[in-house]
């Protein structure tokens, strides 16, 4: 049984601060709301930042600006091949760019070694580029300075500017997102760069997504994982992909035709039906039925599909010998403008591709011109003074007012992992703005901070007189959250404080009372491995009849040997088992029949099971194995020997445990020959689970020299490993 919440004060019992005005509007002043600032959910900040963009011609000067982008698949071949072609090709018309950005995928093999060993191959590529020769303007070096390189496996992006722009670029930063195996690793993802030119923000972006024809869902998922995962840590704040006036988005983006018929490819290729084969190109389609670049431009694909060519001809690979391989238009460009802001534009010059002939893809590239701003300092102070001076004349003669719909919430049967969201509607039955902000604190007087498993958005915004908004109040527990709730020591009760601010940053607002309060369905997920083989039945039947015992009654948790033996009857020889995400749905509905003890009584994918198995791990209160121990693996100690004396540190139930999963382990690693599976591709996800280990950079991730990896995979590989405690 759920706890019970613990009353709450309610809204009546506890006493409102209220707003108390110290200053007048000054005769003559407007006291009408300005038109330009109708936007309800904004803070005063960025009110006045609204009103600043819609004003902005006042304050800034427009700027030319030309930039080429492309991308090419070098299939692992080292640079050789001359690259005038594709950097200064016939459409250009002999101009120069001010700006390249060079996207490269593969520029290693993407195997097992190459995901664990940091190559050096931007200077072999950044030295053949500065050789190439661009027509009568002599060599690429005498013109351009590489001001950004970044690299994660076989990804590659190099951006060069005009040397005469050098002094206009600022705050360029470069990161790496990695959604490859077990969907950090750096086979597949994403580098990126972003500069200021001018005073315009430019985001470049390179990317290797997931391979094979049928995988268009997975090429979906690893757009949406980069958009999320890649953030740039400016000096100003951290900055997501979409926060930049101009992004551009280049790369082998994997997509292809949704076609059966070889032969009929060809034919239409062969006759340069391109609209034929545009009718089946998989990112079209996915574009127009919102799944993925919703929003993101092209130009017309008027050049031939760039993959699969035979290496160093411009034949098609039809070999016989080979796999049979539709080609694609696998290497494609998109681009975004910031339409909030006013002034910006892009033309698109030319889309096309080169006919570099060293690599199983032809390069693709594109001019654009587009219009930077450059701001004038004087004007901008100026502008912005008036603006501020139009809002505190509007806001100095407000007092808010407003009512909720409700005060309390309750909410029934949480469970791990699945958020629950309830609405409080606010309405505005005042006749001027209000302002609003959640304030620090649990209420009641408690200076506590909101718990982690209470979220509230948006945390704060301006609601027009006679408008509503909905506060939406969520619960989510996950990770270490749940161990006290699992255990009887906590429960879902809070309380948010709405506050009215009264314009002014002195004076004090009037506040509101939510009291939250909810019933948890107690998991597995977030115990101790201590608690769970102290419970002689399924979490969800402890209670008054059946409690948790004072010894251990288990020698290794029992939801981790129903998993195990799932995996072991059904998945063993599974391809990639561990490496391939299950599905959300599945995972949950295993998670309610390990909490439950209600027997699979349906064929879960493995996948499915794979996954609830390592987040089972990685939610354990305390790691299988501390890191602590980890850490104290001296570079001249024996691993063997110190293998063997930190494995009797641990305490009995970690040590069954550990034991348990690495037996387990090797048995799945038996199979390889069926699930392609080694030691070294599944150390990273498993010494994460373990040891909860979580080194947070994604190149970091593919190093195997680190502590963690190299003494999970001596487990693995070493027989003395496996035996069973006495």
């Amino acid at each position: 049984p759920s706890p019970s919440p613990s009353p709450s004060p309610s809204p009546n019992q506890v006493p409102r601060r209220e707003c108390v005005r110290r200053g007048t509007m000054a005769s003559g002043e407007s006291k009408s709301i300005p038109m330009e600032l109708d936007q309800s959910t904004l803070g005063k900040q960025a009110w006045i930042e609204k009103a600043m963009q819609d004003r902005r011609a006042e304050w800034t000067e427009a700027k030319g600006l030309s930039v080429f982008c492309g991308t090419w698949n070098v299939n692992a071949k080292k640079p050789g091949e001359a690259l005038s072609g594709w950097l200064m090709p016939p459409e250009q018309k002999g101009k120069l760019p001010d700006v390249y950005c060079l996207g490269f995928q593969e520029v290693v093999d993407l195997n097992a070694q190459s995901l664990l060993v940091d190559h050096n191959v931007s200077i072999n590529w950044e030295v053949h580029i500065q050789k190439a020769k661009l027509g009568s303007h002599a060599s690429f070096g005498q013109n351009y300075v590489l001001k950004k390189s970044v690299h994660l496996v076989g990804l590659l992006m190099l951006v060069y500017v005009r040397k005469s722009l050098t002094t206009q670029i600022r705050n360029i930063e470069a990161e790496v997102c990695g959604v490859g195996i077990l969907g950090y690793g750096g086979n597949k993802g994403a580098v990126a760069v972003r500069m200021d030119v001018f005073d315009t923000s430019l985001c470049f972006i390179n990317s290797h997504l997931a391979a094979h024809k049928n995988n268009v869902q997975g090429r979906n998922s690893d757009f949406h994982n980069i958009c999320k995962r890649l953030k740039f840590k400016t000096m100003r704040r951290e900055e997501q992909i979409g926060g930049h006036n101009y992004t551009i988005w280049i790369g082998d983006l994997n997509y292809r035709l949704m076609s059966t018929d070889l032969i009929g490819v060809y034919r239409e290729i062969e006759e340069r039906n391109l609209g034929a084969l545009l009718q089946n190109d998989q990112l079209l389609r996915e574009k127009d039925a919102g799944r993925t670049f919703e929003g993101w431009m092209e130009g017309d694909i008027t050049f031939m599909p760039t993959y699969k060519y035979e290496t160093g001809t411009d034949r098609y690979d039809r070999r016989e010998d080979k796999k049979k391989r539709f080609p694609a238009w696998c290497d494609r460009i998109q681009w975004k403008v910031d339409r909030k802001v006013k002034g910006l534009a892009t033309k698109l010059a030319y889309y096309t591709r080169g006919e570099l002939k060293s690599s199983d893809h032809k390069p693709v590239m594109a001019w654009f011109d587009i219009t930077a701003q450059n701001v004038i300092k004087p004007a901008r102070a100026r502008v912005q003074e008036a603006i501020t001076r139009q809002f505190d004349a509007w806001e100095n003669n407000q007092i808010p007012q407003v009512s909720l719909d409700r005060n309390n919430l309750n909410f029934v049967d949480v469970r791990f992992g699945r958020p629950q969201t309830e609405v409080v509607t606010v309405e505005n039955i005042g006749k001027s703005f209000a302002e609003y902000y959640f304030a620090s604190g649990a209420g009641n007087g408690s200076q506590e901070a909101t718990p982690s498993w209470l979220s509230v958005e948006p945390r704060a915004g301006f609601i027009p007189p006679g408008h509503k908004i909905g506060l939406k109040v969520r619960v989510h527990v996950s990770g270490k959250v749940a161990g006290p709730l699992n255990m009887g020591l906590d429960k879902l009760s809070s309380m948010l404080i709405f506050r009215l601010k009264c314009g002014r940053q002195d004076e004090l607002g009037k506040d509101y009372y939510i009291t939250i309060n909810g019933s948890y369905l107690k998991s597995s997920f977030g115990c101790s491995l201590n608690y769970l083989v102290r419970s002689p039945a399924p979490i969800r039947a402890i209670g008054p009849s059946i409690k948790v015992q004072e010894e251990a009654v288990l020698t290794l948790p029992k939801e981790l040997w129903r998993i195990c033996d799932y995996l072991f009857r059904k998945g063993m020889e599974e391809e990639d088992l561990f490496l391939t995400s299950g599905d959300q749905k599945e995972s949950d509905e295993i998670r309610e029949c390990l909490d439950s003890g209600r027997p699979f009584n349906k064929a879960f994918t493995v996948h499915s099971m794979a996954e609830a198995f390592i987040e089972f791990l990685v939610n354990l209160d305390e790691p299988v194995f501390p890191m602590k121990l980890i850490d104290e693996l001296r570079t001249d100690e024996n691993l063997t020997d110190y293998c063997k004396g930190a494995l009797l540190r641990l305490t009995p139930i970690h040590y069954n445990t550990f034991v348990y999963v690495l037996s387990f382990l090797r048995e799945v690693l038996k199979h390889s020959e069926a699930n392609k599976l080694s030691a070294d591709k599944v150390v990273p996800s498993f010494a994460k689970c373990l040891f909860h280990y979580n080194p947070g950079a994604a190149d970091k991730l593919q190093n195997m020299r680190q502590k963690p990896y190299v003494v999970l995979r001596h487990y693995l590989t070493n027989s003395e490993f496996v035996t069973s405690r006495s």
